[in-house]
């Protein structure tokens, strides 16, 4: 206790005094045991009070033992049973709890991965996905100070996420391996190439990459079948130097809607992986031909771009003509795109918007946006002046047609007139705004509809880029010309909008989860909640039926299949009390990532280990590294000392004794006639 705290109570002791002396005792002259007494509860109730007041406290000192983390993080996914390791790596969960020395040296947390990061309470080894690089980047957030060693207990085989070795993390990571390192013998097909819509009687163009892994020299062949009819077959030579092979040739779409096709090579001797043998893809079949229109004041490689891309489907012709220069019919072509609009425009505006013709505008630095404000209502945007470069961020929630995201991150921006951008109609963004590192919700290629008149606007010139990019990233074209061709199909169309739109992929696989989304709107185009939406899946082979109602989620409609068998499925959206209904198929795959992997992947595990200053263990080396993180000299407690200062007397007990004294002291002197 402080001195000062000391003296303070001593002098609180003879005020008291003082006090209850000078109010019973002094110059009294009928001094009894009872003035005594209530003397005494005066001195008692005044003390308190002033002790009350001064609050004496006392300090102590507290040490406390921190031991430093130890995360172990175990792979719960279906990798490790098929590898049948999924006993090793329980052994090696309850070796770590049981060792009383290495929990005396560590708090140790137990945590299970597989596309998610979540506390350890069982291994049941079900996850579909592995995701190595989520346990660091959870782990980082949650434990910002200090050394925080990890024991990764994986077969190293990742699926999904940001590749592991590109992970920074700050503390020591020990990977412990599972599975067997030995590369065996395999043949697969690594990726396949081909552009998604196409049209009738066309000629598809398709890539694949097949590649093996040995030392002998082989002949396998490759086969395409259509509804179990073989379309296509070519043979091929490996060997150990020639391990990689390249399959392009054509398929001829004979039949309207989505087609499904599965290539295969042959297996291998004692192959132990046939699974990677097989890839399965669809094709989107059109039945249609269309005439497009490209207007235009400038010279620019947008224009050529646009060309080529559209004119890869054979099924479609492109003019490219100046405004000043068009002498045909608008009229005579499906879709006018109107490349940066001047007032040379106005004539063309005017025919258009009289007879509802589909249009594409894409605007840039010669686009007269005063011009463009005034002839059409649909859209507007206030200036600043100032040019500004926007990157693409494709929107996974569009849903007025199907299509993907071809990896728009990582394309060139485009570059327009910066300014605030005004929507008079409903519209659907199907690519977003990225000004430097902010990502917007503003649009930057829209889609929308006015009536039975279907329109689109790119905001920015340059998109040449991207389709050098996308083949850059991926030796070919067709990924950004399948995705413009999803576009230009919509717009081309002259199909009056449905109220109800849906969105299912044409192939998924029985490991993941198979989302639909639908879209519902009202009279006006406005979203639509109140009405009820119904998923019906059948199979005619099994005579599997199956009706789900959709939910409601971010302004469409969502439902999520999980139970059903793999297998080829019709399926009916309807809404509820309504005559409006959408009809389709898709097709359920056979298919497990997980079982994709035979051997553990250790190199990329290696080296985060060394970047990190760790060291990796394998199979039948659980004692090792037990050992070694009990005698490792980095990991050690740290005693800390705090200080506290705790109260001599507790104020609850100090009110309730004054209350009880002055009661004592009031009761006596009105029992005595005192007051």
């Amino acid at each position: 206790m402080e001195t000062e705290k000391l003296l303070a109570i001593i002098l609180a002791l003879f005020i008291a005094l003082f006090i209850a002396v000078f109010q019973y005792l002094w110059k009294n002259k009928e001094r009894s045991q009872l003035t005594y007494w209530l003397s005494f509860l005066r001195f008692t109730t005044i003390f308190l009070i002033l002790l009350l007041l001064i609050n004496p406290s006392i300090k102590k000192n507290n040490i406390e033992i921190i031991k430093p983390n130890l995360l172990v993080a175990a792979d719960n996914s279906k990798s490790i049973k098929y590898n049948s390791q999924n006993e090793v790596v329980k052994n090696l969960v309850e070796k770590l709890k049981q060792d009383s020395e290495l929990n005396d040296k560590y708090t140790i947390g137990y945590f299970g991965f597989g596309s998610s990061l979540y506390p350890l309470n069982e291994l049941d080894f079900q996850e579909n996905q592995t995701n190595l690089s989520l346990p660091f980047e959870e782990f980082s957030k949650l434990h910002k100070t200090g050394s925080n060693p990890v024991i990764l207990i994986s077969d190293g085989n990742q699926t999904v996420g940001n590749s592991v070795e590109f992970v920074n993390y700050k503390s020591p990571v020990f990977p412990f391996i599972v599975g067997d390192t030995t590369v065996f013998e395999d043949i697969y097909i690594s990726q396949l190439n081909v552009n998604p819509f196409t049209f009738i009687n066309n000629q598809l163009p398709v890539e694949l990459f097949i590649n093996y892994t040995g030392n002998k020299s082989i002949t396998k062949n490759l086969q395409v079948y259509h509804k179990g009819t073989k379309v296509y077959s070519e043979q091929f030579q490996f060997s150990k130097n020639q391990n990689v092979r390249t399959a392009s040739f054509f398929l001829k779409a004979k039949t309207k809607g989505t087609q499904f096709y599965t290539a295969t090579v042959n297996q291998l001797n004692d192959e132990q992986n046939i699974q990677n043998n097989t890839k399965n893809f669809s094709i989107n079949v059109i039945e249609e031909k269309s005439d497009i229109l490209i207007l235009t004041s400038i010279v620019h490689p947008d224009l050529g771009m646009l060309k080529k891309s559209i004119e890869s489907n054979k099924q479609r012709t492109v003019t490219i003509s100046t405004v000043t220069d068009f002498k045909g019919r608008i009229t005579d072509y499906q879709l006018v795109i109107l490349y940066q609009p001047t007032a040379l425009f106005k004539n063309v505006f005017a025919e258009i918007n009289q007879k509802k013709l589909n249009y594409f505008v894409v605007t840039g630095r010669s686009t007269d946006w005063n011009f463009l404000n005034s002839v059409q209502s649909s859209f507007s945007k206030k200036l600043s002046g100032e040019l500004e470069n926007y990157s693409p961020i494709y929107n996974s929630n569009y849903a007025t047609f199907l299509s993907t995201d071809i990896d728009f991150l990582s394309f060139a921006p485009i570059e327009d007139r910066f300014g605030e951008l005004a929507f008079s109609v409903s519209y659907q963004p199907l690519l977003f705004q990225k000004i430097g590192n902010i990502e917007t919700d503003k649009p930057l290629l829209v889609t929308f509809e006015n009536g039975n008149q279907k329109a689109a606007v790119l905001f920015g010139e340059n998109s040449w880029r991207w389709r050098m990019n996308s083949f850059v990233e991926n030796k070919t074209f067709e990924h950004f010309d399948g995705f413009l061709a999803g576009l230009i199909h919509y717009l081309v169309s002259t199909d009056s909008r449905s109220r109800l739109n849906v969105t299912v992929n044409p192939i998924y696989y029985a490991n993941e989860i198979i989302q639909i989304s639908a879209s519902y709107v009202d009279e006006n185009f406005n979203f639509d909640n109140r009405n009820k939406l119904w998923l019906t899946v059948s199979n005619e082979e099994t005579k599997f039926i199956k009706k789900i109602p959709f939910a409601a989620l971010n302004n469409r409609f969502v439902v999520e299949l999980s139970t059903i068998p793999f297998g080829e499925y019709q399926y009916v959206v309807s809404v509820e009390n309504t005559d409006n209904s959408v009809s389709g198929n898709f097709k359920i795959l056979p298919f497990e990532i997980e079982a994709q992997f035979t051997n553990a992947n250790f190199q990329q595990l290696k080296k985060v280990a060394n970047e990190t200053k760790g060291f990796i263990f394998y199979n039948n080396q659980e004692k090792n590294l037990i050992d070694y993180l009990k005698k490792d000299e980095r990991f050690k407690s740290i005693q800390k000392n705090s200080i506290s200062k705790t109260p001599l007397i507790d104020w609850k007990w100090i009110l309730g004794l004054i209350v009880l004294s002055l009661s004592l002291e009031w009761f006596t002197r009105k029992y005595y006639g005192k007051i």
